[in-house]
Order: C-alpha cells, then sequence, then structure tokens
C-alpha cells in the first residue's frame, strides 16, 4: 500500500512540474516574441480601406459596421445594455445546439444510412459537420460578412477548449478511471498536428490564397481516406509494433463472428444462433465502433438507422426542477422548430422528409449563428474588446458546449476513446474545413485571385500554442499511463487557463504592441 502511494505522488508530482514547464514554454514564447523585434509588425496589419480614409490605413475597421444597427444607442449599451446582448448570444448557444442534436446531426444520419457509409467516413464528414456546424457558420460570417477575424479566433479558442477543457472536464467527472487505446490518439493527434502545422503556415504572412485554402480542404480529404482504411492501418500498425518489441502475435481466436447474420462460427464450422453469442457479436460492434469514433456524438449504423437518438417530444416536461427551468426557458425555441423542421426522428413518411429537415436546419443554424455573431460584435465593441478577442473565449466555449456535454455522457459509460475522439477530430475538421473551405470559397469564387487578410498577430502564436497543446496532452497521458484520471483533468484544466489567458493578453497588447488598434467610430 505504500508503494502505491509512492507511485501516485510521483505521478501527481510529475503532472506538476509538466504543468510548470509548459506555463514557462509559453510565457517564454511570449517573451522572445515581445523582445524580438518586430518593427514592422504594424504594417503587416495594414488594411487596404477606401481611398478618401488614407489617413486611418493603420488601424482595422470596425466589424461592427458590416451588420446591421444596434436596437440602442452606444451610451444605453455601455450603461448596461450590453448584458442584454450577451444574454441574446447565450440563448442562442442553446438554440444553436437544440437545432443541431436534435435535426440536423438526425438529417445527417439518415443520409449517411442511404448512402451506406461506413461508419469512419460518416463519422469523419457528415458527423462532423453536424457538430461543427456553429463553428462552420460563425467562420463563414467572419469571411464574408463582418470581414474580420472572429471566425478564426472562434475555431482556435474551439479547439483549445475542445483539446484542453473538454478531455479534461471528462477525465474530471468521469466518476470513473478510464482507460484509452493508442491507435486512435495516435491517428488523431498525429494529424491534428498536420492541420495546426498547415494552418500556422497558412497564415503567418497574414495572407491567404486560394491554393492555401485548397491544400487545407485536400488535407481534409486525405483524413477521410485515412478512416475510410481506419482497420487496415490500426492492424497494419499493431502488427508493427508487435515486430519491432518482439512480441509474439496472439493465438488465433476459436470464434469468428459473422456481423451481417449475427451468427457466431466455431472452428469446427458449426453455426450457434443463441441470444448469448448474438450478444456477443453486438458488443463486439459497439468495441470497434468506439476505436474509429471521431468527429460525433455517437456511432451511424449501417442499417435501419437502429442507434440513432430516439424519437423524444419537446413538450415532454423534465423531473428534475433545474431541467424543467431549462425547458420552460427553451421552449419558444423547441416550438419554432418544431413548426418549421420536419422532424426525420419519426418513422414513416416523416422519415423520407430528410433532405427537408436539412435544408431547414441549415437555415435555421445560418440565421442563429448570424444573430450570434452579431450580438457578440456590438459587446465587443461597446467594451472595447477586439473580435478575436471573443471568438476565442465566449464564442468558442459556447459552440463548444454542446461537444462538451455529449463527451462527458459517453466518457461516464466508460467509452474514454469515444470522447477524446471526439474532440481531437472535430479540431481537424473545424481548421481545416470549417477555415479552408470558407477561404476557398472567397479566393476562388467571389473574389477570385484575391486573399483573405488575417489582421492580428495574435491568432499565429495562439495558433502555434496549438501544436504544443498536443504535445501537452501526449506527455500528460503517458505519466498517467493513458488514464483518464482526476490529476489527469485537474492539469487539462489548468493548462487550459494557462494557454486562453496569455492568448487574451497577447490580444490585448500587454506583450507588445502587435495587434493594430481598431478605426475610431
Amino acid at each position: 500500500m505504500k508503494r502505491y502511494h509512492c507511485k501516485r505522488h510521483g505521478r501527481y508530482l510529475k503532472l506538476g512540474i509538466l504543468v510548470i514547464l509548459y506555463t514557462l514554454v509559453v510565457l517564454g514564447t511570449l517573451v522572445y516574441r515581445a523582445s524580438g523585434g518586430q518593427p514592422n509588425t504594424h504594417q503587416r496589419h495594414k488594411r487596404d480601406l477606401s481611398e478618401d480614409d488614407e489617413n486611418n490605413t493603420d488601424c482595422i475597421p470596425r466589424s461592427v459596421d458590416n451588420f446591421p444597427g444596434n436596437f440602442f444607442t452606444l451610451e444605453q449599451t455601455q450603461d448596461g445594455g450590453v448584458f442584454l446582448h450577451i444574454f441574446i448570444a447565450l440563448y442562442l448557444f442553446g438554440a444553436l445546439a437544440i437545432v443541431c442534436d436534435d435535426y440536423f446531426v438526425a438529417s445527417l444520419e439518415v443520409i449517411c444510412d442511404e448512402l451506406n457509409l461506413k461508419e469512419d467516413v460518416a463519422g469523419a464528414t457528415f458527423m462532423a459537420a453536424g457538430s461543427s456546424a456553429p463553428e462552420f457558420f460563425t467562420a463563414l460570417i467572419g469571411v464574408f460578412i463582418s470581414k474580420s477575424d472572429v471566425g478564426v479566433g472562434t475555431i482556435v479558442g474551439s479547439a483549445v477548449f475542445n483539446i484542453l477543457f473538454i478531455v479534461g472536464v471528462c477525465a474530471l467527472f468521469s466518476g470513473m478511471v478510464v482507460n484509452l487505446t493508442w491507435w486512435p490518439m495516435l491517428r488523431d493527434c498525429v494529424y491534428y498536428i498536420v492541420a495546426v502545422a498547415t494552418l500556422v503556415i497558412v497564415i503567418q504572412n497574414g495572407k491567404v490564397y486560394w491554393y492555401e485554402a485548397l491544400i487545407m480542404f485536400l488535407l481534409y480529404l486525405g483524413y477521410i481516406l485515412i478512416m475510410y482504411w481506419n482497420k487496415d492501418l490500426e492492424d497494419y500498425f499493431e502488427r508493427l509494433y508487435r515486430k519491432l518489441r518482439h512480441i509474439p502475435e496472439d493465438p488465433p481466436s476459436q470464434n469468428e463472428t459473422q456481423s451481417l447474420t449475427g451468427s457466431q462460427k466455431i472452428s469446427n464450422g458449426v453455426y450457434n444462433t443463441s441470444k448469448d453469442s448474438v450478444k456477443d457479436v453486438e458488443d463486439a460492434k459497439n468495441d470497434e465502433a468506439e476505436t474509429s469514433f471521431t468527429g460525433t456524438h455517437e456511432s451511424v449504423p449501417h442499417e435501419g438507422h437502429k442507434d440513432s437518438k430516439e424519437y423524444e417530444s419537446p413538450w415532454l416536461i423534465p423531473i428534475s426542477f433545474p431541467a424543467r427551468i431549462l425547458w420552460v426557458t427553451m421552449l419558444p425555441v423547441k416550438a419554432l422548430l418544431y413548426i418549421s423542421i420536419p422532424d426525420c426522428r419519426l418513422p414513416g413518411r416523416w422519415r423520407k422528409m430528410y433532405p427537408l429537415t436539412f435544408i431547414m436546419s441549415v437555415v435555421w443554424i445560418a440565421g442563429f449563428s448570424y444573430i450570434m455573431v452579431w450580438m457578440i460584435t456590438i459587446a465587443g465593441d461597446s467594451l472595447g474588446i477586439a473580435d478575436t478577442v471573443m471568438g476565442l473565449t465566449i464564442l468558442a466555449a459556447g459552440t463548444s458546449v454542446p461537444d462538451c456535454l455529449s463527451s462527458l455522457f459517453v466518457s461516464r459509460d466508460g467509452f474514454g476513446d469515444m470522447a477524446v475522439a471526439n474532440s481531437i477530430g472535430s479540431n481537424v475538421f473545424d481548421i481545416l474545413v470549417c477555415l479552408g473551405l470558407p477561404w476557398l470559397i472567397e479566393t476562388a469564387a467571389v473574389n477570385h485571385g484575391d486573399f483573405v487578410k488575417i489582421s492580428s498577430e495574435g491568432l499565429i502564436y495562439s495558433s502555434i500554442t496549438l501544436l504544443s497543446t498536443v504535445i501537452f496532452l501526449l506527455l500528460a497521458m503517458f505519466f498517467t499511463k493513458w488514464t483518464l484520471s482526476k490529476p489527469f483533468g485537474i492539469v487539462c484544466l489548468s493548462a487550459y487557463v494557462i494557454v486562453i489567458t496569455f492568448s487574451v493578453l497577447y490580444e490585448l497588447n500587454v506583450f507588445g504592441n502587435f495587434v493594430a488598434e481598431i478605426c475610431p467610430r
């Protein structure tokens, strides 16, 4: 027992040292960049304004001017009206969660069934799009409407939130020590490093061209191919690992399952179709789905939509008092969506209306996202806070809360691989698609030959920090023996606070005058 406590305290000490070292690395990077002498930083941030505004070329235009006017005056907003804007934005976070979870994801599940997609491919494409729809539309609004870095800030902040905060919450509140397997972590972390490195290279000069955006999108197609051959790649690397470590191969199993018939084949050729055998086959399916899970809250069935979320009436009153308060608060949104969107979770003709469910869900997500970014932009402008800071904090956390809850629920059921793969896999989609696709549309179709301007150098620092978060996560998992435990959760949450704090301070020019000033009113 004493030896066990010594090992545990030694593990805690290693985690504490890791947090301190990580803080020093982040702080050292900031100090180095602040004292490294970059006299032309503002020059890189210059915006090409209109010819009649030549005196203000050193400032960033106010993105609030690209939205409809505020329903309060500036003085009224600063005197307390800003809280109403923030409340509306928070309310829309809940509205987005409802329309995505109950309608959009449900329609995508039916689409995957109709196309007969493999679970891996469906998870990496349609289901990833379902869980990342708010981030995607926020990035679209940032590129085409607000003409600001709010979309990039939201994606970067959401990536930090997913990889540190969500994983930390799952480890801290799962109620058990959850063991992880190596392959999903290795697969997603390696490709995530590639995605972040590509993002850093693309935005380092402050300009994004069409070919750079195309490379990002093609990289995601490569990720889909990896997911398509996920099982074969896992078997190959497993054999390679055993060969390098001189580990003998496992003896062949006597029982071979056949997933199509639900039968069990014994070595002598006799089939057993008992209930226990069928249950073993289903358990094997669930285990396989766990290692292949990515970018979605639940596995996508091949046939019959069996594992989809069951239909739950929006008029069903919850039992607990807090749930009832939340139900009453969101009832207007539930009623509006119930009237305007056909629910394809219902059988019969309702299921066949999934194309209309998909289209109407996209319309509502786009509308909610527009109003949400509008409210956050007004709040940030009235408080003198940059769009990137609002994106790194409020928008990033708000759009990722549904993912956080979903990952927590599956980790409580013991599916730690599913929770971690969801967090990291969705980051790959956010960076390569939610940023790459709007940039590609803007530079290749809308304004062919032009480029998208990245105004904040702080986002480059934050993107570089994303690389360190992956290394930090892998080292922390190594020290905790690849388990999700409470000490691991505390370490991840501490790292999240450190990264976001320094990212915000950098955007506020605390460590140097690197971000251009906002143009006067």
